[in-house]
């Protein structure tokens, strides 16, 4: 080792590019998992925003509320009063209560009703009323 400079700068050089190829593949490999978070994203549901006083008319109809929490719950209003609101957020065979006090509520939307299908569901075929379908013996 004639020259120590020169191999410290040799090392220091060498340690920059390694560090930086590091961050570079960081850098790419979190763009890439956030490109994937966001197209794994689900549809925002379609509503239309309204004020608190006016859900006392609205007890059945479907809600999503969003807090000051950062959460969003939706569900079927099942209760109203002026310091709550109580939401089914279960499932048909698992119904769930949900209570949110009104100071933490940042929004409310009231969810439309599902489009119709397009095209009318078939007519069931017509049985004749005095025949059965029982085979005789």
């Amino acid at each position: 080792m004639k020259n120590p400079k020169l191999l410290i700068r040799t090392l220091s050089i060498a340690l920059i590019a390694a560090a930086t190829a590091g961050v570079a593949t960081t850098t790419f490999a979190a763009q890439k998992h956030a490109a994937a978070k966001k197209a794994a994203e689900p549809p925002k549901p379609q509503g239309h925003v309204v004020e608190y006083p006016e859900l006392e008319n609205r007890v059945g109809e479907t809600l999503v509320i969003e807090t000051k929490f950062k959460t969003t719950r939706q569900g079927k209003l099942i209760k109203y009063t002026q310091p709550t609101l109580t939401l089914d957020i279960g499932s048909e065979g698992h119904p769930t209560e949900f209570t949110v006090p009104k100071e933490t509520i940042k929004s409310i939307m009231v969810l439309d009703a599902a489009p119709a299908a397009s095209a009318p569901a078939p007519e069931p075929a017509k049985k004749d009323a005095g025949t059965s379908g029982a085979k005789k013996n």
